[in-house]
Protein backbone atom coordinates (compact mmCIF):
# COMPACT_ATOMS: atom_id res chain seq x y z
CA UNK A 1 0.00 0.00 0.00
CA UNK A 2 1.45 3.25 -0.57
CA UNK A 3 1.35 6.42 1.54
CA UNK A 4 1.09 9.90 -0.31
CA UNK A 5 2.22 12.85 1.84
CA UNK A 6 1.99 16.79 0.64
CA UNK A 7 5.15 18.22 0.89
CA UNK A 8 3.69 20.13 3.71
CA UNK A 9 2.93 17.44 5.72
CA UNK A 10 6.11 15.96 5.26
CA UNK A 11 8.34 18.93 6.13
CA UNK A 12 6.03 19.19 9.42
CA UNK A 13 6.80 15.38 10.20
CA UNK A 14 10.32 15.90 9.42
CA UNK A 15 10.32 19.23 11.79
CA UNK A 16 8.58 17.48 14.66
CA UNK A 17 11.41 14.61 14.19
CA UNK A 18 14.35 16.93 14.47
CA UNK A 19 12.77 18.96 17.42
CA UNK A 20 12.21 15.38 19.38
CA UNK A 21 15.68 14.51 18.78
CA UNK A 22 17.21 17.52 19.85
CA UNK A 23 15.41 18.04 22.67
CA UNK A 24 14.83 14.57 23.97
CA UNK A 25 11.05 15.03 25.07
CA UNK A 26 8.27 13.81 23.30
CA UNK A 27 5.64 15.98 21.71
CA UNK A 28 2.37 17.27 22.80
CA UNK A 29 -0.18 14.98 20.32
CA UNK A 30 -2.85 16.69 19.16
CA UNK A 31 -5.16 15.15 20.90
CA UNK A 32 -4.06 15.82 24.09
CA UNK A 33 -3.97 19.53 22.65
CA UNK A 34 -7.89 19.19 21.89
CA UNK A 35 -9.27 17.53 24.84
CA UNK A 36 -7.28 19.81 26.97
CA UNK A 37 -8.86 23.12 25.05
CA UNK A 38 -12.62 21.45 24.97
CA UNK A 39 -12.26 20.13 28.77
CA UNK A 40 -10.37 23.25 29.76
CA UNK A 41 -11.27 26.28 27.62
CA UNK A 42 -14.07 26.24 25.65
CA UNK A 43 -16.81 24.27 27.61
CA UNK A 44 -16.02 26.36 30.86
CA UNK A 45 -16.22 29.16 28.72
CA UNK A 46 -19.74 28.13 27.66
CA UNK A 47 -20.54 27.37 30.88
CA UNK A 48 -19.81 30.71 32.43
CA UNK A 49 -21.96 32.40 29.21
CA UNK A 50 -24.50 30.36 30.51
CA UNK A 51 -24.30 30.99 33.70
CA UNK A 52 -24.20 34.76 33.30
CA UNK A 53 -27.20 34.78 30.84
CA UNK A 54 -29.01 33.10 33.24
CA UNK A 55 -28.43 36.06 35.60
CA UNK A 56 -28.84 38.62 32.90
CA UNK A 57 -31.98 36.99 32.70
CA UNK A 58 -32.88 37.69 36.47
CA UNK A 59 -31.96 40.79 36.47
CA UNK A 60 -34.52 41.96 33.69
CA UNK A 61 -37.07 40.09 35.46
CA UNK A 62 -36.62 41.82 38.78
CA UNK A 63 -35.77 45.19 36.90
CA UNK A 64 -39.77 44.84 35.40
CA UNK A 65 -41.28 43.25 38.90
CA UNK A 66 -39.78 47.08 40.66
CA UNK A 67 -38.20 49.62 38.17
CA UNK A 68 -35.74 51.43 40.10
CA UNK A 69 -32.23 53.07 39.25
CA UNK A 70 -30.28 50.34 41.62
CA UNK A 71 -32.10 47.70 39.58
CA UNK A 72 -31.79 49.02 36.73
CA UNK A 73 -27.64 49.21 37.57
CA UNK A 74 -27.69 46.30 37.97
CA UNK A 75 -29.15 44.70 34.46
CA UNK A 76 -26.67 47.11 33.32
CA UNK A 77 -23.60 45.35 34.74
CA UNK A 78 -25.29 42.07 34.18
CA UNK A 79 -25.37 42.70 30.39
CA UNK A 80 -22.04 43.56 30.18
CA UNK A 81 -20.94 40.77 32.30
CA UNK A 82 -22.78 38.24 29.91
CA UNK A 83 -21.46 39.93 26.74
CA UNK A 84 -17.55 39.34 28.11
CA UNK A 85 -17.68 35.50 27.34
CA UNK A 86 -19.71 35.33 24.87
CA UNK A 87 -17.18 36.97 22.75
CA UNK A 88 -14.29 35.86 24.66
CA UNK A 89 -15.97 32.93 23.28
CA UNK A 90 -16.14 33.97 19.87
CA UNK A 91 -12.89 32.44 18.99
CA UNK A 92 -14.54 28.98 19.23
CA UNK A 93 -17.78 29.70 17.44
CA UNK A 94 -17.57 26.69 15.12
CA UNK A 95 -19.89 23.73 15.85
CA UNK A 96 -23.10 24.18 17.75
CA UNK A 97 -23.03 28.14 17.38
CA UNK A 98 -23.00 27.47 13.95
CA UNK A 99 -25.09 24.15 13.74
CA UNK A 100 -27.92 26.14 15.75
CA UNK A 101 -27.46 29.69 14.12
CA UNK A 102 -27.12 31.04 17.50
CA UNK A 103 -25.82 34.41 17.02
CA UNK A 104 -29.55 35.36 14.86
CA UNK A 105 -30.46 34.45 18.15
CA UNK A 106 -28.46 36.14 20.94
CA UNK A 107 -26.62 39.02 19.22
CA UNK A 108 -27.04 39.61 15.69
CA UNK A 109 -25.76 43.21 14.61
CA UNK A 110 -26.71 45.50 13.92
CA UNK A 111 -30.16 46.12 15.57
CA UNK A 112 -32.92 48.37 14.42
CA UNK A 113 -34.02 50.72 16.49
CA UNK A 114 -37.06 52.33 14.14
CA UNK A 115 -38.16 48.68 14.10
CA UNK A 116 -37.99 48.14 17.91
CA UNK A 117 -40.32 50.81 18.62
CA UNK A 118 -42.35 50.67 15.58
CA UNK A 119 -43.29 47.03 16.99
CA UNK A 120 -43.22 48.35 20.66
CA UNK A 121 -45.99 50.78 19.58
CA UNK A 122 -47.95 48.36 17.68
CA UNK A 123 -48.25 46.05 19.99
CA UNK A 124 -50.22 45.16 23.49
CA UNK A 125 -48.10 42.08 24.83
CA UNK A 126 -45.80 40.13 23.59
CA UNK A 127 -43.63 36.60 24.72
CA UNK A 128 -40.91 34.92 23.84
CA UNK A 129 -42.30 32.98 21.28
CA UNK A 130 -43.12 35.74 19.32
CA UNK A 131 -39.83 37.17 19.74
CA UNK A 132 -38.23 33.84 18.22
CA UNK A 133 -40.70 33.00 15.86
CA UNK A 134 -41.42 36.66 14.36
CA UNK A 135 -39.61 39.07 14.78
CA UNK A 136 -36.49 39.58 12.73
CA UNK A 137 -32.59 39.44 13.90
CA UNK A 138 -32.20 42.80 14.12
CA UNK A 139 -34.81 43.11 16.58
CA UNK A 140 -33.43 40.47 19.38
CA UNK A 141 -30.60 39.59 21.50
CA UNK A 142 -27.96 41.38 23.36
CA UNK A 143 -27.91 44.44 21.08
CA UNK A 144 -31.84 45.09 21.45
CA UNK A 145 -31.34 44.23 25.02
CA UNK A 146 -29.05 47.13 25.17
CA UNK A 147 -31.13 49.66 22.96
CA UNK A 148 -33.71 49.29 25.44
CA UNK A 149 -31.69 49.43 28.95
CA UNK A 150 -28.78 52.09 28.18
CA UNK A 151 -31.45 55.02 26.97
CA UNK A 152 -31.29 57.85 28.84
CA UNK A 153 -34.60 57.62 29.59
CA UNK A 154 -34.92 53.58 30.08
CA UNK A 155 -36.00 53.70 33.70
CA UNK A 156 -38.84 56.02 32.71
CA UNK A 157 -40.02 53.96 29.55
CA UNK A 158 -39.54 50.74 31.56
CA UNK A 159 -41.38 51.88 34.74
CA UNK A 160 -44.53 52.58 32.29
CA UNK A 161 -47.10 50.46 33.27
CA UNK A 162 -44.98 48.00 34.47
CA UNK A 163 -44.49 45.49 34.90
CA UNK A 164 -47.22 44.30 32.19
CA UNK A 165 -46.10 46.99 29.57
CA UNK A 166 -44.96 45.63 26.10
CA UNK A 167 -41.29 47.37 26.90
CA UNK A 168 -40.82 44.97 30.23
CA UNK A 169 -42.55 42.01 28.27
CA UNK A 170 -40.38 42.92 25.41
CA UNK A 171 -36.73 42.75 27.78
CA UNK A 172 -37.74 39.84 29.36
CA UNK A 173 -38.83 37.44 26.58
CA UNK A 174 -35.24 38.58 24.96
CA UNK A 175 -33.56 37.90 28.37
CA UNK A 176 -35.57 34.48 28.12
CA UNK A 177 -34.16 33.67 24.93
CA UNK A 178 -30.41 34.37 25.17
CA UNK A 179 -30.58 32.52 28.70
CA UNK A 180 -32.44 29.31 26.98
CA UNK A 181 -30.24 29.51 23.74
CA UNK A 182 -26.87 30.02 25.42
CA UNK A 183 -27.81 27.02 27.63
CA UNK A 184 -28.68 24.90 24.40
CA UNK A 185 -25.33 25.56 22.88
CA UNK A 186 -23.72 24.38 26.36
CA UNK A 187 -25.40 21.29 26.01
CA UNK A 188 -24.64 20.22 22.73
CA UNK A 189 -20.76 21.00 23.51
CA UNK A 190 -21.30 18.86 26.67
CA UNK A 191 -23.67 16.37 25.29
CA UNK A 192 -26.64 17.14 27.99
CA UNK A 193 -29.64 17.14 25.38
CA UNK A 194 -31.84 15.06 23.50
CA UNK A 195 -29.72 13.36 21.98
CA UNK A 196 -27.03 12.65 24.07
CA UNK A 197 -24.35 13.28 21.92
CA UNK A 198 -21.11 15.83 23.11
CA UNK A 199 -19.90 18.41 20.26
CA UNK A 200 -16.70 18.31 22.83
CA UNK A 201 -16.28 14.16 22.05
CA UNK A 202 -16.71 14.53 18.43
CA UNK A 203 -14.01 17.58 18.33
CA UNK A 204 -11.21 16.02 20.46
CA UNK A 205 -11.77 12.69 19.49
CA UNK A 206 -12.72 11.01 22.66
CA UNK A 207 -16.15 9.97 21.02
CA UNK A 208 -17.18 7.09 18.74
CA UNK A 209 -17.77 9.50 16.15
CA UNK A 210 -15.36 12.14 15.46
CA UNK A 211 -13.26 14.08 13.42
CA UNK A 212 -9.29 13.44 12.22
CA UNK A 213 -7.01 15.42 14.61
CA UNK A 214 -5.82 17.13 12.05
CA UNK A 215 -9.16 18.10 10.52
CA UNK A 216 -10.13 19.08 14.15
CA UNK A 217 -6.98 21.35 14.32
CA UNK A 218 -7.87 22.51 11.55
CA UNK A 219 -11.00 24.11 12.52
CA UNK A 220 -10.08 25.36 15.70
CA UNK A 221 -6.88 27.27 13.77
CA UNK A 222 -9.63 28.66 11.40
CA UNK A 223 -11.59 29.99 13.99
CA UNK A 224 -8.73 32.80 15.16
CA UNK A 225 -7.62 33.17 11.83
CA UNK A 226 -11.42 34.17 10.81
CA UNK A 227 -12.23 36.30 13.81
CA UNK A 228 -8.69 38.36 13.60
CA UNK A 229 -9.77 39.04 9.76
CA UNK A 230 -13.48 40.40 10.76
CA UNK A 231 -11.62 42.22 13.39
CA UNK A 232 -9.33 43.86 11.42
CA UNK A 233 -10.77 43.83 7.90
CA UNK A 234 -14.13 44.53 8.41
CA UNK A 235 -14.77 46.44 11.34
CA UNK A 236 -11.34 48.70 12.05
CA UNK A 237 -10.29 48.88 8.72
CA UNK A 238 -13.61 49.38 7.33
CA UNK A 239 -14.27 51.85 10.01
CA UNK A 240 -10.91 53.99 9.30
CA UNK A 241 -11.42 53.79 5.23
CA UNK A 242 -8.16 51.50 4.75
CA UNK A 243 -7.29 50.43 1.17
CA UNK A 244 -8.89 53.57 -0.69
CA UNK A 245 -12.54 53.41 0.99
CA UNK A 246 -14.34 55.62 2.12
CA UNK A 247 -14.20 55.53 5.74
CA UNK A 248 -17.32 54.19 8.36
CA UNK A 249 -17.40 54.30 11.52
CA UNK A 250 -20.77 52.40 11.50
CA UNK A 251 -18.47 49.19 10.88
CA UNK A 252 -18.01 49.51 14.32
CA UNK A 253 -20.16 47.02 16.81
CA UNK A 254 -22.35 48.51 19.67
CA UNK A 255 -24.77 51.09 20.97
CA UNK A 256 -25.52 52.97 24.02
CA UNK A 257 -23.69 50.75 25.99
CA UNK A 258 -20.34 51.84 24.96
CA UNK A 259 -18.67 48.46 25.35
CA UNK A 260 -17.16 48.39 22.19
CA UNK A 261 -13.29 48.52 23.45
CA UNK A 262 -14.09 45.37 26.26
CA UNK A 263 -15.58 43.85 23.23
CA UNK A 264 -12.29 43.69 21.20
CA UNK A 265 -10.57 42.86 23.98
CA UNK A 266 -12.28 40.12 24.59
CA UNK A 267 -12.27 38.70 20.92
CA UNK A 268 -8.50 38.65 21.36
CA UNK A 269 -8.19 37.31 24.91
CA UNK A 270 -10.52 34.70 23.46
CA UNK A 271 -8.20 34.03 20.29
CA UNK A 272 -5.35 34.24 22.66
CA UNK A 273 -6.85 31.52 25.21
CA UNK A 274 -7.09 28.71 21.88
CA UNK A 275 -3.47 29.40 21.21
CA UNK A 276 -2.39 28.93 24.66
CA UNK A 277 -4.74 26.85 26.14
CA UNK A 278 -4.52 25.81 30.13
CA UNK A 279 -1.00 25.08 31.66
CA UNK A 280 -0.52 21.48 32.97
CA UNK A 281 2.75 21.86 35.46
CA UNK A 282 4.73 19.00 33.72
CA UNK A 283 3.85 19.71 29.92
CA UNK A 284 3.30 23.50 30.03
CA UNK A 285 0.78 25.08 27.99
CA UNK A 286 -1.43 23.07 25.96
CA UNK A 287 -3.48 25.33 23.71
CA UNK A 288 -1.99 25.55 20.13
CA UNK A 289 0.84 26.70 21.20
CA UNK A 290 2.06 23.66 22.14
CA UNK A 291 1.91 21.90 18.83
CA UNK A 292 3.70 25.19 17.19
CA UNK A 293 6.36 24.96 20.49
CA UNK A 294 6.98 21.36 19.24
CA UNK A 295 8.12 22.61 15.51
CA UNK A 296 9.35 26.04 16.70
CA UNK A 297 9.85 27.67 19.98
CA UNK A 298 10.91 30.78 18.05
CA UNK A 299 7.50 30.95 16.46
CA UNK A 300 5.82 30.10 19.35
CA UNK A 301 7.62 33.44 21.31
CA UNK A 302 6.69 35.70 17.61
CA UNK A 303 2.95 34.65 18.02
CA UNK A 304 2.55 35.65 21.76
CA UNK A 305 4.46 38.30 21.48
CA UNK A 306 1.62 39.54 18.79
CA UNK A 307 -1.18 38.85 21.09
CA UNK A 308 0.75 41.18 23.54
CA UNK A 309 1.32 43.91 20.97
CA UNK A 310 -2.03 43.51 19.70
CA UNK A 311 -3.21 43.79 23.27
CA UNK A 312 -1.85 46.65 24.15
CA UNK A 313 -2.75 48.45 21.24
CA UNK A 314 -6.24 47.96 21.87
CA UNK A 315 -5.99 49.43 25.74
CA UNK A 316 -4.98 52.07 24.09
CA UNK A 317 -8.38 53.53 22.60
CA UNK A 318 -11.16 54.87 24.09
CA UNK A 319 -14.73 55.21 24.52
CA UNK A 320 -16.83 55.88 22.77
CA UNK A 321 -15.01 54.42 20.20
CA UNK A 322 -16.83 55.97 16.84
CA UNK A 323 -16.90 59.00 18.33
CA UNK A 324 -12.86 58.81 19.58
CA UNK A 325 -11.81 57.35 16.34
CA UNK A 326 -13.43 60.41 14.41
CA UNK A 327 -11.07 62.98 16.60
CA UNK A 328 -8.09 60.84 16.42
CA UNK A 329 -8.05 57.91 14.36
CA UNK A 330 -4.28 57.27 15.46
CA UNK A 331 -4.46 54.71 18.02
CA UNK A 332 -7.37 52.87 16.41
CA UNK A 333 -4.82 52.84 13.45
CA UNK A 334 -2.26 50.96 15.37
CA UNK A 335 -4.63 48.79 16.92
CA UNK A 336 -5.42 47.88 13.68
CA UNK A 337 -1.95 47.34 12.36
CA UNK A 338 -1.35 45.68 15.19
CA UNK A 339 -4.32 42.95 14.33
CA UNK A 340 -3.09 42.89 11.12
CA UNK A 341 0.77 42.29 12.22
CA UNK A 342 -0.92 39.08 13.91
CA UNK A 343 -2.77 37.73 11.05
CA UNK A 344 0.66 37.45 9.14
CA UNK A 345 2.47 35.68 12.63
CA UNK A 346 -0.57 33.75 12.31
CA UNK A 347 -0.06 32.50 8.84
CA UNK A 348 3.29 32.11 9.03
CA UNK A 349 3.83 30.50 12.04
CA UNK A 350 0.98 28.61 12.93
CA UNK A 351 -0.60 27.56 9.18
CA UNK A 352 2.45 27.11 7.32
CA UNK A 353 4.15 25.11 10.12
CA UNK A 354 1.22 22.83 10.93
CA UNK A 355 0.02 22.68 7.47
CA UNK A 356 -3.44 23.83 8.42
CA UNK A 357 -6.04 23.83 6.01
CA UNK A 358 -8.56 26.70 6.38
CA UNK A 359 -11.61 26.15 4.85
CA UNK A 360 -14.27 29.70 4.46
CA UNK A 361 -16.11 31.72 7.10
CA UNK A 362 -19.87 31.00 7.45
CA UNK A 363 -19.95 34.96 8.52
CA UNK A 364 -24.09 34.72 8.37
CA UNK A 365 -24.25 37.57 6.18
CA UNK A 366 -21.67 39.37 8.91
CA UNK A 367 -23.60 39.48 11.77
CA UNK A 368 -23.10 39.85 15.23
Amino acid sequence: MMIRMTISAALTLMLLVVAVSCSGEEPVSRREVLVSLTDDVIVPRFQTLAERTGSLRSSLRSLCEQPNQARLDVARSAWRDAREPWLRSQAAWFGPIMDRRSRSLVDWWPVEPGRIEGMLDGRDSIDANHVREFLSSTQRGLGAIEYVIFQDNALTLVALGQPDSVRCQYIVALGDIVADETKAVLDDWTGDNAEGRSYAGYLNGTAASSLIGKAAVDEVVSGSIHLSRLIADMRLGKALGVEDTQADLSAIPGGLGYNQISDLRNQLLGMQDIYIGASDPDRGDLGISALVRGVDEDADQRVRAAFADALAAVDGLSEPLPETMRQNPEPARAAYMAIKELQKVFNADIVSLLGVTVGFADTDGDGG
